[in-house]
Order: structure tokens, then C-alpha cells, then sequence
């Protein structure tokens, strides 16, 4: 996976990133070549670090942020078998979530609202790619992160004996009136189509945002924000 930008940069190392290469901008200031020593090697390899003109690292950087380091790096791992959940708490699932940028903003909401974990269901972008790592301010490294069919955490769900609430256009109860106290998970749909029928059983709760203007939708980060923060509202009642 690519870091890119002095502040993903530090935050991958803080959560123990390994990497394999790191390129530095010819006039990158100190606070930038202190973290280089800092970096964790690959198990496989130790970095190859090269330092490279403007012009080149111009064509290496991903988007036109101004920034002066870049690192390639080993991707974290995964598995839905390695997320472990402590009550109290809630998890949030974002089922064919499709846009990078999207899933990032989602990420960092997630971070503050200290999410137990982020699982994607039938995934159709990347944790790990370059926008969604951006969007995110570098809150994918320190999260718990799967990837997994919706049967394999529909069953993992209810192994861990959490209430699935799902975000429905038409849901019945208004998230805000919803009870989210208790060790959930929050279960968002594709930004187009919503969430899938497989995701509409009866024992879920179907919950909404409240919509009072002409728009009948929020962007899925926006939804995502709101019910988080909304249940940790709830949650920290109790403690």
C-alpha cells in the first residue's frame, strides 16, 4: 500500500506499519527526515530509501497535496477471525461501500468515535487505498479492520451477540428515538443502492436519519458520522 504525507506517514508508524520503501523530497524539511529512522522494516526486506528530486517525486505522489515523503509499505491484516470485540461498544459494517473517499471520511468518523472495529461486506474498494488512507488522516492504521462476506459477519455478529441496526431510507424508527445503548452494530448500505436485501431481516432494526428538507439521502459518511456519534451519546449514559 502507498503512505503518502508526512502526518499518515507518522501515524502508520505509530501503529507498527512495516515498510518497504520511502522516498523523501530533495527539500524536505527535518520534521519529515526524523521520522525516516523511525520507520519499521519489513520482515521480508529493510527499506530501500532514496531521496529524490522535485521533478520525480512530483510524478511519485498520489494527488497534489504539497507534502515531501511517500512510503510503500506491508498492508495490515484483514481477517474477520483476528477482531476482537469488548462490551461495551458497537462495531459499524458498510456493506459494498464503493467510493475510497467516502470510506476514509467513514474511517476517521470512526476513529473519534472509538469504533470497536470497521468491517466492509462484500467489499468493492480498499481500506488501504490511496484516497481512502488520505481521507482518513491515517485513522486505517489504528483501527480493527475486516473484510468479509455479509454471511461471514452476519455470523460473526451474532457470535458476539450484537443488535444489528441497519441504516434504511424508509427504516421506521428515527435513529435518534432508536435504542443504541446496548452492543450494536451499525450496518450502512452501497452510497447508490442502499443496502441489500440480505440485510432486511426482521430481527434487524431498521433505523433513519430524519430528512425535513427536499433531499431524501445524506452522503453515507455524513449518515455514518451522525448514528455514531449518536450512539456513543447513548452509550456513555450508561458508564
Amino acid at each position: 500500500m502507498i503512505v503518502f504525507g508526512r502526518r499518515e506517514f507518522e501515524r502508520a508508524i505509530r501503529s507498527g506499519i512495516e515498510f518497504v520503501e520511502v522516498f523523501i523530497r530533495e527539500d524536505a524539511q527535518q520534521d519529515v527526515l526524523e521520522l525516516i529512522p523511525k520507520a519499521k522494516p519489513s520482515k521480508s526486506q529493510a527499506p530501500f530509501i532514496a531521496t529524490v528530486s522535485n521533478e520525480v517525486f512530483s510524478k511519485l505522489m498520489f494527488g497534489d497535496r504539497p507534502d515531501a515523503i511517500i512510503g510503500v509499505a506491508e498492508r495490515p491484516t484483514t481477517s474477520l477471525e483476528k477482531v476482537k470485540f469488548a462490551s461495551p461498544g458497537f462495531v459499524l459494517v458498510l456493506q459494498s461501500i464503493e467510493k475510497p473517499g467516502n470510506l476514509g471520511a467513514i474511517l476517521r468518523s470512526a476513529d473519534a468515535c472509538n469504533a470497536a472495529a470497521v468491517l466492509l461486506a462484500d467489499c468493492e474498494t480498499d481500506f488501504f487505498h490511496p484516497n481512502s488512507i488520505r481521507a482518513s488522516t491515517g485513522a486505517a492504521f489504528r483501527l480493527q479492520l475486516a473484510v468479509g462476506s455479509s454471511k461471514e459477519i452476519q455470523d460473526w455478529i451474532e457470535n458476539n451477540r450484537l443488535t444489528v441496526m441497519t441504516a434504511i431510507v424508509e427504516g421506521a424508527t428515527d435513529v435518534f428515538d432508536a435504542d443504541l445503548s446496548g452492543d450494536i452494530a451499525i450496518v450502512l448500505g452501497n452510497e447508490a443502492r442502499g443496502l441489500d436485501a440480505k440485510w432486511k431481516a426482521d430481527s434487524f432494526v431498521a433505523i433513519r436519519l430524519p430528512m425535513q428538507g427536499i433531499a431524501d439521502s445524506l452522503n453515507v459518511s455524513v449518515t455514518a458520522s451522525v448514528m455514531m456519534y449518536e450512539t456513543v451519546r447513548q452509550q456513555k449514559k450508561l458508564r
